[in-house]
């Protein structure tokens, strides 16, 4: 038996010899558990060998002290720049919630909300929240902007100086993504103002200074009939296994529909639910189910890093927050492929947009085997768009389902990736129905101007 160099599993050489699932790389052999994990290498192979070195190299397990190799530790958490290894999930779980508990309070004492109650700050959150904003803008020279059903609106007539910024940003951002942010990165957190709401908040820097973007999350999250989202999420919510991808453009409602959908699981159903978020938006409190939520930056390195760890920790649902590169497609349709239930974000605007951004990400030699594996994976793919409301003050969401028959995985199988449109058009009755279908039957319920169909004409163009 030897070493998978990506997800350290135990694997047979001979076995791993006859389905060719083996590499070279500076003389050395490496031999892999599967396809993803030899891609993934492939992509890599520096990387993977290094850690593969290290091998020989001997630890010790943090809690139970047992003697391990170093790339044998299940886990590691780093702790004000110290690493800490484990032997298996139990000690990291341990020594994670006993061992670590004050720090994390002292890390996250910069998110209570004191800081920023009696300051101008506040009663912008407050007024975001009181007009129903999707987000507050603030930058150095401009005056605080409000987005309310995709109108902007000034909330006072007064620039905001860099001090004012500056020292907002001081009052919430945790110590270690302040030592990101002076390196130079864009910084995501999620704040928790008590009695008001939660808000994801991005720092980025731009010609004038330093900006933020921040967008209220509502504690209550809303169930799928508040969000008049199609009957056929209730059907998805029976799906043990494989891949159900929700997509649309920034602002389309994504998370809002995710965090809807795994809270109608948790509900109904006894699953244990891992989430992998950036930052970690809806604070979803474990009913039926198990959750545990984790947020990319302090509870693991990466999505990929993230999803490897998912693998061992015996989850029925993996939630990826976002699907964002090459790494983490590989490692979420893997984890379809091996029996688990994996929901997803991509920005994406249809069913077919989708299907060609997560082939374009692999090299054309390995879009072949990837469309395999999407076609044995996929469930389902659903896409939205929010759309401003006559019939009332508000936004609607209209959706395109695409559900994974057979004889659309036939078609993703064969590259007939433009056959899907007239598949989906004439799918009602497997609940399917293209972005166009939607938005007519909103318009024929008087919901929405028949514009609308312009705001989307490009893609439905495209498809």
């Amino acid at each position: 038996m030897v070493r998978d160099p990506v997800c350290h599993m135990d694997v047979e050489k001979s076995a791993a010899e006859l389905k060719g699932l083996f590499s070279e790389f500076k003389g050395d052999t490496f031999y892999f558990c599967s396809n993803s994990c030899l891609q993934c290498f492939q992509m890599n192979p520096r990387r993977f060998a290094a850690n593969n070195i290290k091998e020989t190299l001997i630890a010790k397990c943090e809690l139970c002290s047992k003697t391990i190799s170093e790339t044998e530790a299940y886990s590691q958490v780093d702790i004000n720049g110290q690493k800490y290894k484990f032997c298996c999930p139990t000690c990291a779980s341990v020594f994670a919630g006993e061992k670590t508990a004050e720090i994390k309070d002292k890390e996250y004492k910069n998110q209570d909300p004191k800081p920023v109650k009696n300051t101008d700050i506040y009663q912008w959150l407050q007024e975001t929240v009181k007009q129903h904003a999707s987000d507050l803008f603030l930058s150095v020279g401009e005056v605080p902007v409000l987005k309310v059903y995709d109108v902007f609106k000034k909330i006072t007539k007064h620039p905001l100086k860099r001090e004012t910024i500056d020292e907002f940003i001081q009052a919430i951002i945790p110590e270690r993504k302040c030592k990101l942010f002076e390196e130079g990165h864009d910084v995501d957190i999620g704040l928790d103002v008590q009695g008001l709401a939660r808000f994801r908040i991005n720092i980025f820097r731009q010609q004038n200074g330093n900006s933020i973007a921040i967008r209220p999350l509502p504690y209550e999250i809303l169930e799928i009939e508040d969000l008049m989202l199609p009957d056929v999420y209730r059907d998805l919510q029976l799906v043990k296994r494989g891949m159900i991808l929700i997509t649309g453009p920034t602002g389309s409602g994504k998370t809002t529909t995710l965090a809807s959908f795994i809270n109608a699981i948790n509900q109904r159903y006894e699953k244990h639910i891992i989430t992998i978020e950036d930052p970690i938006e809806y604070v979803i409190p474990s009913q039926k189910s198990l959750i545990h939520q984790r947020e990319v930056g302090w509870h693991t390195q990466s999505f990929g890093d993230g999803l490897r760890s998912a693998l061992r920790e015996n989850p029925d649902i993996i939630v990826v927050g976002e699907l964002r590169d090459l790494e983490s497609i590989s490692l979420a349709i893997r984890a379809a492929e091996t029996g688990h239930l994996v929901l997803g974000t991509l920005h994406s605007g249809t069913a077919i947009q989708t299907l060609s951004r997560i082939l374009d990400v692999f090299d054309s030699e390995r879009q072949s085997l990837i469309r395999t594996q999407l076609a044995q994976s996929l469930q389902a793919i659903c896409s939205q768009r929010l759309i401003k409301r006559i019939d009332r003050e508000g936004m609607i969401v209209a959706t395109e389902i695409m559900i994974a028959t057979l004889a659309l995985r036939n078609i993703i199988r064969q590259d007939r990736v433009q056959e899907i449109r007239g598949y989906i058009e004439t799918g009602q009755r497997e609940k399917m129905h293209t972005l166009k279908q939607s938005i007519q039957g909103l318009i024929d319920k008087s919901f929405v101007l028949e514009e609308s169909l312009d705001e989307v004409k490009e893609d439905i163009l495209i498809n």
